[in-house]
């Protein structure tokens, strides 16, 4: 009877566990809708932004264009921005919610992106590029602020810790990116050439990114430090 008594009370366990939702077992309450929907409109302009990047890399690799560093450098930014989309998202089950897939614009609708080839005219995609830095960032603070006024700091944490430095250092860097362009293109060809091959050099990685690094400067002590140090033993 006690057998009998005991299998009863672990199937009605086992039925009370199986009706709940885990999810919302998971989800703590400073995760309020605001932080999740603030999750979902910033993991979507990170997918529109990969499209926009992933078709300024192809158009850069066409024939009538063959700008292959530039096209490196743009393959970059789409693979960066898909993979932070899938880090928010897989953040975001962790969470306790829910993925939800939206329609990607095709990237002229949303921004006049096209890498023109007669002429090749490459200040107009970078400017577009710069804004759409500055959007991903202004939303990255956005979401921390989101984060903030619902006391969510696990949040506000690993938004900061993964996201904020980089993305202002992006800003930067295409920043100087439109402006190297514009300086170049005062001679058309010639210039944009150099550009290019010292970006294929580089395999698409920013050739002046560490010096926009404020931790360059830690570097910089400790370099010449050592180099006192070695002096001063002679």
């Amino acid at each position: 009877m006690s057998e009998s008594c005991g299998s009863d009370q672990a199937r009605g366990v086992i039925k009370d566990i199986s009706n709940l939702n885990i999810d919302d077992l998971v989800r703590i309450s400073s995760f309020s809708p605001e932080c999740v929907q603030s999750m979902h409109d910033h993991i979507h302009l990170e997918y529109k932004t990969w499209y926009a990047f992933k078709k300024l890399a192809a158009d850069c690799s066409r024939s009538n264009i063959a700008l292959h560093g530039f096209a490196m450098f743009f393959a970059r930014a789409a693979i960066e921005c898909l993979a932070d989309a899938v880090y928010l998202e897989k953040y975001l089950v962790q969470r306790g919610g829910v993925v939800q897939p939206t329609d990607i614009p095709a990237p002229k609708a949303r921004y006049t992106i096209c890498w023109s080839d007669n002429p090749v005219e490459p200040l107009g995609p970078l400017r577009e590029c710069l804004k759409m830095e500055r959007e991903i960032l202004e939303d990255t603070n956005r979401l921390c602020q989101v984060a903030d006024k619902a006391h969510d700091y696990a949040l506000q944490e690993t938004i900061a810790r993964r996201f904020l430095e980089k993305e202002t250092k992006h800003v930067k860097n295409m920043g100087d990116m439109l402006q190297e362009v514009a300086r170049v293109a005062k001679v058309p060809g010639h210039g944009l050439y150099h550009l290019d091959k010292e970006l294929r050099v580089k395999l698409g990685k920013t050739p002046w990114s560490k010096s926009n690094k404020p931790h360059s400067v830690d570097h910089l002590l400790e370099h010449m430090a050592s180099e006192m140090a070695s002096a001063s033993s002679i």
